[in-house]
């Protein structure tokens, strides 16, 4: 006999159950009473967790606006860094945090929550950072703000992302992020997904060469550095020992002689000139008034110092990440140069750092303390497949040490480019007071034109033949740079 369909109507709901006639009032009854029980219990398990996810970390419930369908714009954790403890309370307010609550609160904290404020509006938060990869395989995206030094606002990386991607210590790495969790212990952002690397998509890492493994030649691109006819520095560095990309060149300066100010007049031209080159200014166990005033005199270059009230330690740690930065850059044949201030403080840092091999040289110097102070100097180089390192380091003499004599001699064979200066013409007041019979570069008929090698010779001929000395020379081609507007005007009045 075939089932009769009869609609049982539930108390409370909307719905009607169709049952089989034949079948017990009873056995619908508690189905269908299940079945409510089971959706109230689903409805309250909802409305428990959505309680929970409003109550987390204290935020009221205006801070997530479900009604609302706008998109939440995206916070780059450099941005809030740069920004002053007042900026950052009146950014907060946006966010639901009072400055009332946040008198005594930290800048980290305070940054803190506005992350979680934006994690909890499902907003994104991107970092960028230049990683720093350690020996447990993890690693750590470190911020030109804190020098590239351990500092609270590091980016986690775990070891899995850097093996798949094969990321190396100088990768400059844009990703999404997010903040820690207290309750697992956690005291860093952690990065969540890769965007960038190096500017370009993460998948096409592999196609990249190894530093190591790049083609090194001879400097045959100079970079010009002449431009403004008052500045006479960089016009002479034009003609008497001109630069290359790639080029490995020491300024030795005994003190008080105006590297300072030549090594800001060379960053200025580059970065005039060359706007498409990375500079980097690298300064070590310098004093900070001098830090302030590099950032301020060439603000278009990246300023990376460790003051002397540094350990050495950092002083290392500082310039081996502006190094592997820089070969990152290099083999995406991008064109880097690297001002180093200077190499004999850097050298002097070593010495401290390295284990004692129980060999001491002259002036007190480890015979390995000079291993990566030359390996830092020697990765200057032009690449043929593309790209190129170039480092000007200073190289300090006459200071009284007879460490630094020593180092200076070391280094003295390795660059392909030496600029002198004379302290003899700073304390009359020449500057600048380079000694162009003693400066020069190797191969220097690759960078020079034809016209300005034979000026150049002829110079160094007459001064020689004649028993000129430095001081009248250095006099001479200042007067005459000075009543010229160009090294072209100034060739031609040699003529007479």
């Amino acid at each position: 006999m075939p089932f009769q369909k009869k609609r049982v109507k539930v108390s409370n709901e909307n719905e009607e159950v169709e049952t089989p006639s034949s079948q017990p009032k009873k056995v619908v009854r508690k189905r269908v009473v299940k079945q409510i029980e089971t959706v109230q219990e689903n409805n309250d398990m909802v409305s428990k967790d959505e309680q929970a996810v409003n109550i987390n970390e204290n935020y009221d419930n205006d801070v997530r606006d479900e009604k609302s369908n706008k998109p939440v714009d995206d916070i780059y954790i450099s941005k809030l860094s740069c920004l002053t403890f007042e900026e950052l309370l009146e950014f907060a307010e946006g966010y639901g945090i009072k400055k009332d609550t946040s008198n005594n609160i930290r800048r980290q904290e305070l940054m803190h929550s506005i992350v979680r404020a934006q994690h909890a509006m499902e907003g994104k938060i991107i970092a960028e950072g230049t990683l720093e990869t350690l020996q447990d395989g993890f690693g750590f995206l470190r911020s030109q703000n804190s020098n590239y030094l351990v500092g609270p606002d590091d980016i986690y990386i775990s070891p899995a992302q850097i093996r798949l991607f094969g990321l190396r210590t100088g990768d400059i790495i844009t990703g999404e992020v997010r903040p820690p969790k207290d309750n697992a212990g956690e005291k860093f952002f952690a990065l969540l997904k890769i965007l960038t690397v190096n500017g370009e998509e993460p998948n096409n890492l592999y196609k990249r060469p190894h530093f190591d493994k790049l083609t090194p030649i001879f400097p045959n691109e100079r970079i010009d550095l002449e431009f403004a006819p008052n500045k006479i520095s960089t016009r002479i560095i034009n003609l008497v020992s001109p630069i290359g990309k790639g080029q490995r060149g020491l300024i030795v300066a005994p003190p008080k002689a105006g590297k300072t100010m030549m090594l800001q007049e060379i960053a200025n031209a580059i970065c005039k000139n060359y706007p498409d080159i990375k500079l980097f200014i690298l300064l070590i166990d310098e004093r900070p008034e001098e830090v302030t005033d590099m950032k301020r005199q060439v603000p278009e270059a990246e300023v990376i110092a460790s003051t002397f009230d540094e350990t050495p330690d950092k002083h290392c740690q500082v310039s081996e990440m502006v190094l592997e930065k820089a070969k990152r850059l290099v083999e995406n044949k991008h064109d880097v140069v690297i001002i180093l201030d200077s190499i004999t403080r850097l050298s002097r840092a070593y010495n401290l750092v390295v284990p004692a091999s129980g060999k001491v040289l002259t002036g007190g110097v480890d015979s390995n303390a000079l291993h990566k102070p030359k390996r830092f100097f020697g990765a200057a180089r032009n690449i043929e497949e593309g790209g190129s390192l170039t480092i000007i380091a200073s190289a300090l003499v006459d200071t009284g040490s007879k460490m630094d004599d020593y180092i200076y001699e070391e280094f003295k064979g390795t660059g392909n480019m030496e600029l002198h200066l004379d302290r003899k013409l700073a304390n009359r007041r020449l500057f600048p007071a380079i000694d162009i019979d003693s400066s020069s570069t190797r191969r220097e008929d690759l960078l020079l034109t034809e016209e300005e090698k034979n000026k150049m010779w002829a110079l160094r001929k007459y001064m020689q033949s004649q028993g000129i000395d430095e001081d009248q020379l250095i006099e001479t081609v200042i007067d005459k740079m000075n009543s010229t507007k160009d090294n072209a005007e100034f060739l031609k009045l040699l003529n007479s």
